[in-house]
């Protein structure tokens, strides 16, 4: 105890000695400490000081009204809910992202006759990044591993990986998660399933009595979690004012992505900086609209269905 009170007397004294302000790193201008701490706070970094919101008292999704009389599952669902308000950079993101890709998913629900609540699926599966990867293998929005991604008839090898493209992926989705609320009759233990495979879900079942629910079932750590923390999503993402966030987004931000498709062919291999002089766009736009095709330095055969920016034309040179 002796040596550490010095040492703490040290740390608070050459804490007083640091300046009065700093320059952020654009340089910009000069920030105060209280300003910057401030800024840190707004992010959501660790260690900083949370606020509690409270829990609705009825929470459903996809139909299901959770059993909150449980002690247990009011406690989870509060665990997660609780991470998801205060994590507000995150929460901002997904707030933003939504604007370019839950359009596109709602419409393919509803054509589907599906809940729409599962679009909140997408968010915990990937924060609505198209092209991430998990360290297991999955990628998408809807993280899907390559063996599934083949059962259901996408193409995914070295050169050409569909998972990447937000709509062929939402396809197989709906299919899969159709098949599997068919299989195991209600959303909670269809959306378990498709974090942990039927094979899981099914054992786990068999080891509980007939009417067993998913709030019931012993399953891997993450998939306990899974449809606890889908529900916290959507209550957040539906109920943004109620937690302090502010307004949409700008509507110029986040707009859904346009773009023309092509079945272009190469009789010579084309690298993608030369294919985007000949079509007359930069090479970044070219490469972001077309992330399936990554495996490939350069084009050569085909045909490949490409993605173009709107009103681009193929020139002579390139054939379709």
């Amino acid at each position: 105890m002796t040596t550490v009170l010095p040492r703490l007397a040290l740390a608070l004294a050459a804490l007083l000695m640091v300046p009065l302000s700093c320059r952020p790193i654009d340089g910009t201008g000069v920030v105060s400490p209280s300003e910057f701490l401030s800024s840190l706070r707004a992010l959501g970094q660790p260690g900083e000081a949370k606020t509690e919101f409270i829990l609705p008292r009825t929470v459903t999704l996809c139909g299901e009204t959770l059993p909150l009389d449980r002690p247990s599952v009011r406690e989870r669902l509060e665990a997660e809910f609780q991470l998801a308000a205060n994590h507000r950079a995150q929460v901002e993101l997904w707030r933003r992202r939504a604007k370019r890709f839950f359009p596109l998913i709602e419409a393919a629900l509803r054509q589907a006759g599906l809940p729409d609540d599962l679009k909140y699926l997408a968010v915990a599966e990937s924060d609505l990044r198209p092209t991430v990867s998990s360290p297991a293998g999955a990628t998408g929005l809807w993280q899907f591993m390559p063996a599934t991604a083949r059962h259901f008839g996408l193409t995914v090898n070295k050169d050409l990986d569909l998972r990447m493209l937000p709509e062929p992926l939402l396809a197989i989705g709906i299919k899969y998660l159709s098949s599997l609320r068919s299989q195991f009759g209600s959303w909670s233990l269809a959306m378990a399933a498709y974090n942990s495979g039927e094979a899981r879900v099914a054992r786990a079942l068999a080891r509980e009595p007939a009417g067993a629910d998913y709030f019931q079932l012993s399953l891997p750590r993450e998939t306990e979690r899974y449809v606890y923390r889908i529900a916290a999503i959507k209550m957040v993402m539906e109920n943004a004012g109620q937690y302090g966030f502010s307004d949409s987004p700008p509507p110029a931000l986040y707009r859904p992505v346009e773009f023309a498709e092509a079945s272009l062919s190469f009789p010579s291999p084309v690298s993608w900086a030369a294919l985007a002089r000949e079509l007359g766009c930069d090479y970044k736009t070219l490469r972001l609209l077309n992330p399936h095709l990554g495996g490939l330095a350069v084009l050569a055969g085909g045909p490949f269905a490409l993605r173009l920016p709107p009103g681009t034309k193929a020139p002579p040179s390139i054939g379709t």
